[in-house]
């Protein structure tokens, strides 16, 4: 006969088995999947006399928390978080396989990320992607220009890039990939 406590191991074991289960399929049921979207990484070669950092960094803040909004309210994405966002890691910050790894723990379907680059004062582009995380393969991939170095620039084009992913990212999952 199992002891008490070895019947509550197994009890909870299921419980925490179903809810898993749940989620899943509930994510499944309804169409959406997890995403999230990290620090972009920044350049500036506008060459410029003042120091802009402080406002660079505020704007490529603004920059993803528009485009993470944006996702997030389409209805078909999820945005999650990974442990390394909590010390704003971009691509070039973090090890791939690391990166990976985080996402594949916290049951990524995607994750979002990119660079923005200050070519002038008033030109402005960069890089937007999109990873597979259980296919570690791109399924979005656009290069942006933007004019402005201004709050209002930043939004439009992480609105812009927002519309894109999600009209791809449908596409790609309803072609069953």
């Amino acid at each position: 006969m199992k002891s008490t406590k070895q019947v509550r191991a197994a009890l909870a074991s299921l419980l925490m088995t179903g809810a898993m289960l749940m989620s899943a399929s509930v994510s499944a049921a309804s169409g959406t999947h997890k995403v999230a979207v990290i620090a972009f990484d920044y350049s500036d070669s506008s060459g410029e006399p003042e120091d802009q950092t402080a406002e660079h960094a505020a704007r490529l803040a603004l920059f993803r928390k528009t485009l993470e909004a944006d996702l997030d309210e389409a209805g078909s994405l999820d945005t999650a978080t990974i442990p390394c966002m909590a010390r704003d890691c971009t691509i070039s910050t973090m090890r791939a396989a690391d990166l990976l790894a985080e996402c594949r723990a916290a049951g990524l379907d995607f994750l979002v990320f990119g660079g923005v680059h200050k070519m002038s004062t008033l030109v402005g582009g960069g890089r937007v992607l999109v990873l597979d995380v259980a296919e570690n393969k791109f399924v979005f991939e656009r290069m942006i220009s933007f004019r402005g170095d201004d709050d209002e620039a930043f939004v439009r084009a992480a609105r812009f890039s927002a519309r894109e992913i999600v009209r791809t990212v449908a596409a790609e999952k309803s072609d069953g990939h």
